[in-house]
């Protein structure tokens, strides 16, 4: 009995000295690791962060910058040069042809009955195409009737800013005193895109008839003979009586 007692005891004992040895062991190492102490062994663990991929670098031109109260797009086009303007008598056909102003020359003969009236005009193409145009002369006496007509005169391609003069002889006008010459101009129906339509240029002409400018004539004559017989036979008057 006293010999299990005794070895009851030195176990004991035995397993204090075992746990005060490793309770100084454990407080030495804690206090080297809170020291710092070179001599002592530590184990130190760094976690480093992931490094983050830098954003790709865009490089942009400067917006341009427009003054304010102006506009000036980048794909502006320049002012067309000035347009062509009719001349003096000119009349503007749509801004594709300039027309002038009808003329005519009566020309006279010894023949009451014949007699011509010779009419034109000038056209002049404003456009950037070719075309034909046609025109028509006629005459009209002084209450409307028919005196002469000439159709169809061709105006054959006309080109791009050529100026051309239109004519016609309109025959047996007579001595119909008063006569008015008229001409049509009829062009394209659609020239660069603008519907064009017909256009009529007009004229009064005086015509003094021949007859009545013989009977003026002869008149003349008759009184200048008698003026100059009265003008003789006044010195010998006294003689007679």
């Amino acid at each position: 009995m006293r010999r299990q007692t005794s070895r009851f005891a030195a176990a004991a004992l035995l397993a204090g000295a075992v746990g005060v040895t490793a309770a100084l062991a454990f407080g030495a190492s804690a206090a080297l690791a809170a020291d710092g102490d070179d001599d002592g062994i530590g184990i130190t663990i760094e976690v480093t962060p992931p490094t983050a991929t830098p954003a790709p670098v865009v490089s942009r031109a400067p917006a341009a910058t427009t003054p304010r109260g102006s506009s000036t797009p980048a794909d502006s086009v320049a002012p067309a040069a000035d347009a062509p303007k009719p001349e003096d008598g000119e009349t503007d056909l749509g801004g594709i042809l300039f027309v002038g102003g009808l003329t005519s020359a009566y020309d006279w003969s010894l023949d009451p009955l014949a007699g011509a009236a010779d009419a034109s005009f000038t056209v002049r193409n404003v456009s950037t195409s070719t075309f034909t145009s046609k025109v028509r002369f006629w005459a009209d006496g002084p209450l409307g009737n028919r005196l002469s007509e000439v159709a169809d005169v061709a105006v054959a391609d006309l080109k791009p800013g050529e100026l051309r003069t239109v004519e016609a002889r309109l025959g047996g006008i007579g001595q119909s005193t008063f006569v008015q010459v008229h001409a049509t101009l009829t062009p394209p129906k659609v020239v660069d895109g603008v519907t064009l339509t017909s256009i009529t240029r007009d004229q009064f002409v005086v015509i003094p008839p021949w007859g009545l400018a013989s009977l003026g004539g002869l008149a003349a004559v008759a009184f200048a003979g008698l003026s100059f017989v009265q003008f003789v036979r006044r010195p010998l008057l006294p003689v007679l009586a």
